[in-house]
């Protein structure tokens, strides 16, 4: 591939990247409204069956995520090393003039800020449903809500 096909394809696979970062915090903020205004009226088995599907999206995004980052930083990797070669025409791209550093370091950082988001969204799921049994709140009375009814 020629660098021209490269940088190209380097801003093509971010896009993605960010598109499916978008998509993935659409459905975390969507799991946190919905643990607001719906957790304390799901009764046990309810529950599970909602985290169980919640959890296959959003750790499959997840992983569609990092795989997505970890390919960006490859061909940043692959850039920054073809730009610090004598005849390289790609010493105006960030990625030459950033160096390979930062490339080490995206993937796994992109991999803990979603996987802190899925545990942030579950913990607060549970938060919020223990908050509103407390209070009564909702058709799903405390004793009712570990019954398997």
């Amino acid at each position: 591939m020629t660098n021209y096909e490269l940088t190209y394809l380097f801003y093509e696979a971010i896009q993605v990247g960010n598109g499916t970062m978008a998509n993935y915090m659409t459905l975390v903020f969507g799991m946190l409204v919905t643990s607001y205004l719906a957790a304390h009226r799901l009764d046990r088995v309810m529950m599970w069956i909602a985290l169980v599907i919640y959890s296959m999206f959003a750790l499959g995004f997840c992983n569609e995520i990092f795989q997505s980052y970890s390919d960006f930083a490859r061909l940043g990797l692959l850039l920054a090393e073809r730009g610090q070669l004598p005849d390289s025409d790609l010493g105006w791209f960030g990625a030459v003039a950033v160096g390979e550093q930062p490339f080490h370091v995206i993937p796994k950082l992109v991999a803990l800020m979603t996987l802190a988001a899925y545990a942030g969204s579950i913990a607060f799921f549970f938060r919020a449903r223990k908050a509103n049994l407390s209070k009564g709140i909702g058709p799903v009375k405390p004793r009712d809500a570990d019954n398997d009814a």
